[in-house]
């Protein structure tokens, strides 16, 4: 009979230069092993059993390789799969993220029988922002938005950039009062909010839209009912944006022209502007 079935133990036990992660290594590092215990019984026990645990460390170094090599690969898998959902610019979710993510909080509000309410958020006046300072700036509230509405949330709640500047915010396992309270905080911190873009002050404007859910909710009506609220929230700030103006026109207009001989009389051109509130359902 051969030596080791015409296969030297030398080059059974150095071949230490193969590819852990290379699946083949593995099958090589068997077919080593197999053909040491398959050796000639004339070797000594010595050298078989030299042979034999140098190429099960071979085969336990290639299988260490491709577990390596699964974990490295199941977390790039990860890291592409959050890149799917989120929003590059401004980390928030992406409208498939924010969509995927209504789906699994609707599914637990039915399960688990939970409300919440969904807000929808666009920005007043965002184009001209663009137009005056440049896109930068325009990148720059955008991502102060989303910072401020993530900072005033909880961990268990969710914020999603839908695309261009409207966003949304899913405020999960809360009740109506308590998330109504929430997200008109929310509304109250983005507009009272300034960026500041090479030392000149941007204000914050947004219109809000608020919408409750709970167990049986649809969730194509709930973002259509909440979309619906916010464009209505938009169309009452500029009709009072309109009020304001014209009755600060007409009171310009109605302003006395005075000289030495003529004294204004202040009542008479008083003008009294009354505050408007909106109210959403």
């Amino acid at each position: 009979m051969g030596r080791i079935m015409n296969y030297p133990i030398k080059r059974i036990t150095r071949q230490k230069n193969t590819n852990p992660n290379n699946d083949s290594s593995i099958v090589a590092a068997v077919g080593n092993l197999k053909k040491i215990i398959n050796m000639d019984l004339s070797i000594s026990a010595s050298a078989r059993a030299d042979a034999l645990v140098e190429a099960a460390d071979m085969a336990l170094l290639q299988a260490l390789g491709v577990e390596r090599t699964i974990s490295s690969l199941q977390q790039k898998i990860a890291e592409m799969e959050t890149l799917a959902l989120s929003d590059s610019l401004t980390k928030a979710l992406n409208r498939h993220g924010l969509e995927t993510e209504l789906a699994r909080v609707l599914a637990a509000a039915d399960r688990y029988d939970e409300t919440g309410v969904l807000v929808f958020i666009d920005l007043d006046g965002f184009k001209p922002i663009n137009d005056t300072y440049g896109h930068a700036a325009g990148d720059l509230v955008l991502q102060k938005v989303v910072d401020l509405l993530k900072a005033n949330i909880r961990p268990t709640d969710s914020v999603g950039r839908l695309g261009g500047d409207e966003f949304a915010v899913i405020l999960s396992r809360t009740g109506w009062e308590n998330g109504l309270a929430r997200a008109e905080m929310l509304e109250r911190t983005i507009n009272n909010a300034i960026v500041h873009w090479q030392r000149t002050p941007i204000a914050l404007r947004a219109s809000f839209g608020f919408q409750r859910f709970g167990p049986k909710t649809d969730g194509d009506e709930l973002i259509r009912m909440a979309d619906a609220a916010m464009y209505r929230a938009k169309r009452a700030r500029a009709e009072l944006a309109k009020i304001i103006a014209a009755e600060a026109e007409n009171e310009e207009r109605q302003a006395p022209i005075t000289n030495e001989n003529i004294e204004p009389d202040e009542n008479k051109y008083s003008v009294s502007v009354s505050m408007h509130t909106i109210t959403r359902t």
